[in-house]
């Protein structure tokens, strides 16, 4: 029995997640698949679309037979440490044989040369990088120039790769693969249509990014509609005014409460450094919304999507030392299950004798079986989705169930 799994976001699942999830069962002769997926928050420092438990039908319908929720904390945190969590929690799942995450390049070989480099950090790249931060450089530039200066020519298009978005997470698949010893092997599938963030379409087939941008629009629903599964669309047709789209800027009345009463503790907060702070300390009252924000910080040493997390983990009450103290248990410390297939039954039982984590298929009974510290980080997961929830009620008057009354999603 060969099990794949995936990493995902799936904000929101489009006719792309499809064809990865055939391409992956091709690749990998597998017999499931078990997605492992964001939850009501993503890594680029924003509310999903729409909320987990429908992007997780969405999952099921488009071919995943298993979906678990990637912890938040570790679903709003940077590329290296959302690829670290989400390796971990499949290795720990004990019977996955696979993973399958699609790049740009659709070629292994050189992102393993590159992420063989970054986790051993020979003596010469290691004073490359040094040099290229002295020069004023970020860190991602900086690393970027050093990993270029290291291979020279032997890598073609090298700064290319290392400018895309799925080249990137996939490095630090493979790096937390060889950090965490584990016996998943990989497989890419080419993102050969559209990337990342690109508002370019082809026949069926549009990029996450564009499909929330006309959702965002008046009409979005028929503008999205070729580019996602029946399900989906039907699901947006009547979701949309209801529940969705949500979107960052329904969450700054929250954000600007929070950067009034912690703005002398804000580098407590994930991802906040002292001159974020002291830049926000300088703006208020004046900047008012969670773009406006996002925008005013944003420089040559903070991207947009660095920015977005500090003030996400200020909304979600994430602090560094959360972070920290989960790091040294293999992130993950439990498996919690959002859906599955119902004629996928055998894979959940294959899961249940196969992982030694905590599996949590019933929020009342987590007190049950989790450690005190491994509740306290579901805590943050039940902590950012009762944000969610009345995020949503305050915009649509919609009341969606918490999480103990929502059930898993079968199909």
């Amino acid at each position: 029995m060969k099990i794949c799994g995936l990493v995902a976001e799936y904000n929101p699942f489009h006719n792309g997640h499809v064809h990865h999830m055939e391409e992956a069962r091709k690749l990998t002769g597998c017999d499931y698949i078990i997605v492992v997926m964001s939850g009501d928050y993503v890594q680029r420092g924003t509310p999903a679309v729409i909320d987990k438990y429908e992007r997780t039908a969405m999952a099921l319908d488009g071919g995943a037979d298993l979906v678990l929720e990637i912890p938040t904390l570790f679903s709003t945190a940077s590329a290296e440490t959302f690829a670290t969590a989400a390796m971990s929690l499949l290795t720990q799942l004990g019977c996955v044989d696979s993973v399958c995450f699609g790049t740009e390049l659709g070629d292994l070989a050189p992102l393993k040369k590159i992420a063989e480099i970054l986790n051993n950090e020979p003596d010469s790249f290691k004073e490359h990088l040094r040099d290229n931060i002295r020069t004023g450089m970020n860190y991602a530039r900086a690393r970027s120039a050093a990993l270029q200066q290291w291979f020279g020519d032997e890598i073609p298009n090298l700064s290319e790769i290392l400018e895309t978005s799925n080249n990137i997470l996939g490095i630090e698949y493979l790096r937390a693969l060889d950090r965490l010893g584990s016996s998943i092997t990989p497989f890419t599938v080419h993102r050969w249509t559209t990337e990342y963030h690109s508002m370019n379409t082809y026949d069926d087939t549009a990029s996450a990014t564009f499909v929330r941008n006309k959702l965002y629009e008046d009409g979005g629903i028929e503008a999205v509609t070729p580019f996602v599964t029946p399900y989906t669309a039907r699901e947006f047709a009547i979701k949309y005014g209801i529940s969705t789209p949500v979107r960052a800027d329904d969450f700054s009345m929250l954000l600007q409460y929070r950067l009034v009463s912690e703005k002398d503790r804000l580098t407590d907060y994930l991802d906040f450094t002292p001159e974020i702070a002291e830049r926000i300390r300088n703006l208020l009252p004046d900047v008012c919304t969670f773009r406006e924000w996002s925008g005013a910080i944003k420089s040559k040493s903070y991207t947009h999507t660095r920015i977005n997390r500090a003030l996400l983990h200020l909304i979600l009450n994430i602090k560094e030392k959360d972070l920290d103290a989960y790091v040294d248990e293999d992130y993950c410390m439990y498996a919690r299950i959002l859906g599955f297939r119902k004629d996928s039954l055998p894979l959940l039982s294959i899961v249940k004798d196969s992982t030694p984590l905590p599996l949590i298929s019933k929020m009342a009974d987590a007190k049950k079986i989790l450690s005190p510290k491994a509740m306290r980080l579901l805590s943050i997961d039940i902590f950012g989705a009762e944000i969610y929830r009345n995020v949503v009620y305050q915009k649509f008057g919609t009341q969606l169930k918490d999480e103990f009354t929502q059930g898993i999603v079968k199909m």
